[in-house]
């Protein structure tokens, strides 16, 4: 007798993966993101068999279960769509999460970790040199003032008065956090003559002979640039606000490559704060896209990129990479090679 086949998104019964009792049950994979991700997700998508499972995709949703047949669903596959504690609890199967990327703040990591869920992100290290990289782009554009420079050649306008372009050497670099992207921003400055101040939770995080360790309220104080490279946690939601800006030195320039809202980004806009600053560089925003009401589109000394200045080619095909092995040791049964959470367990309750 013929092994019943049991699919949950629809009857295509050559769709076979594993085997429970007598019955065949195939595993159902939910792709989920912004509609600009599209091309990406629909290439990993296809990267997956037909044999290995039953795939379907769903863009530009606020939840994984607005998707009829959620409850069915075995691994999800998120990009920049949340899952939370309330959608976890609706699909009773779910036994991984692949997050594409490398932020996973959306991703209630605790709660599935609580129902025997891995998650698994984009922890690759084209990603953390990729933002590494577009640092040092935004440090040089703004001594160099690229925007103005480039702004006076299209008007044709001669420059008035003498350079104001300044060079890096010399400078303090004052570094937020010392996690995987500052390490590799440390790295390459090293041998642009500049001095790196550094504020961590960790007391002497390194002990490289041109890092000094000191507090927030001196970091400020005496960078010529500062950069928070940090994750987005109520502890960090904010802590550059007006008063940070107006503690930094007279022309420092700040850029933010992390989060939005580790900034006050209102405060950017405040006529005293743009006089005081030098520029600003930011690549993220607390709401994304950046409204095009928000006054940072008018500020006279900013940098703006939409979240995607460390989006080159190389961090796109780890990414790829990296969320493709996922997916297929989560099918298999295998921790996932980038898995968050190793208290979750493996994957094997899908066979």
């Amino acid at each position: 007798m013929a092994p019943t086949v049991i699919d949950y998104f629809g009857s295509i019964p050559n769709m076979v993966a594993s085997r429970y009792g007598d019955a065949l049950i195939m595993h159902n994979i939910l792709f989920v993101g912004p509609g600009s991700a599209k091309p990406f997700l629909e290439q990993l998508a296809g990267a997956i068999p037909d044999q290995a499972a039953h795939v379907r995709s769903l863009y530009d949703i606020g939840s994984p279960s607005e998707c009829a047949g959620w409850e069915a669903v075995d691994i999800l596959v998120a990009f920049a769509v949340p899952c939370t504690a309330q959608d976890m609890a609706r699909a009773p199967r779910l036994k991984a999460v692949v997050i594409p990327s490398l932020g996973f703040e959306g991703v209630d990591v605790a709660e599935a970790t609580a129902r025997g869920i891995s998650v698994a992100n984009g922890h690759v290290t084209e990603n953390f040199e990729s933002v590494a990289e577009a640092a040092f782009l935004f440090m040089l554009m703004s001594l160099y003032q690229i925007r103005a420079v480039e702004d006076r050649l299209r008007q044709g306008v001669a420059r008035a008065g003498p350079p104001t372009a300044r060079m890096l050497k010399g400078k303090t670099i004052g570094i937020i956090g010392f996690g995987n992207i500052a390490r590799a921003l440390v790295q390459r400055l090293a041998g642009w003559g500049a001095d790196i101040l550094l504020c961590t939770r960790t007391a002497n995080a390194t002990n490289q002979q041109n890092i000094n360790h000191c507090d927030l309220a001196t970091l400020l104080q005496r960078s010529d640039i500062v950069l928070p490279l940090l994750p987005l946690t109520s502890d960090t939601h904010y802590m550059l606000s007006k008063a940070q800006f107006m503690a930094m030195k007279k022309g420092a320039i700040l850029i933010n490559l992390s989060r939005g809202a580790v900034i006050d980004e209102a405060a950017l806009s405040d006529p005293e704060v743009v006089a005081h600053l030098g520029g600003i560089a930011l690549d993220v925003f607390e709401f994304e896209p950046l409204p095009m009401a928000s006054p940072l589109r008018d500020h006279p000394k900013a940098i703006l990129t939409g979240h995607e200045i460390s989006h080159t080619q190389e961090n796109l095909q780890a990414l790829f990479r990296t969320a493709k092995a996922n997916i297929f040791a989560a099918i298999d049964g295998r921790a996932m090679p980038t898995r968050l959470n190793s208290d979750a367990g493996d994957s094997s309750a899908l066979h």
